[in-house]
């Protein structure tokens, strides 16, 4: 078996790469407006103490609002939430919350003023810790401060409940990749 030099030919590198999971980011910025979007660079980077990293471009709503507020929510959608995934991250004015246009519903968090998402699964708040510059994104590392997850996926066994999490991965374009099955969400408005 033979091995051919792809770098070339390849658009990017990631495409070769295993997906990250998409997540839904919840920010607020300092005069209160919500901000929502999603992002398909997450990680768990540390157990002790638990600390979550998101690749974000220094262009985005949500960079700014991390900066200015030093907080954040990391939800993890659920399987029919796609087409909301992706309205939330078609670009808006930033006076018009992202709640709003995807009709997601936003609650209290009892550790930040960022918003949870109801409709995601599993909630994590988190207080920025640090950033690291890597090209056109930036990792933003956060603290979590607290956590929530629906009830009825809730598990004390650590593979049941890994296994109830859904896997939503972002392939390209309004291509997906969930729980193993490739899945379109409809025309895509790219003006």
């Amino acid at each position: 078996m033979g091995k051919i030099e792809v770098f070339e030919r390849v658009e990017k590198v990631v495409y070769m790469t295993q997906p990250s999971p998409v997540v839904l980011v919840s920010t607020i910025n300092n005069l209160g407006m919500e901000n929502l979007a999603p992002f398909a660079m997450f990680m768990n980077c540390s157990s002790k103490p638990f600390m979550v990293a998101i690749a974000i471009s220094p262009k985005t709503d949500t960079y700014k609002n991390i900066k200015e507020t030093k907080e954040f929510i990391i939800g993890i959608p659920k399987e029919d939430m796609l087409d909301k995934l992706y309205k939330c991250g078609e670009k808006v004015d930033n006076n018009i919350s992202e709640f709003k246009i995807a009709n997601l519903t936003s609650y209290k968090s009892n550790k930040v003023k960022c918003m949870r998402i109801m409709e995601c699964v599993v909630n994590i708040d988190c207080i920025f810790v640090q950033e690291v510059e890597t090209g056109n994104h930036n990792i933003i590392i956060g603290k979590v401060v607290s956590c929530d997850i629906d009830e009825e996926i809730y598990s004390t066994d650590k593979v049941l409940l890994r296994g109830n999490i859904p896997n939503i991965y972002h392939i390209t374009g309004n291509k997906f990749m969930v729980n193993g099955k490739f899945r379109d969400i409809g025309i895509i408005d790219q003006g």
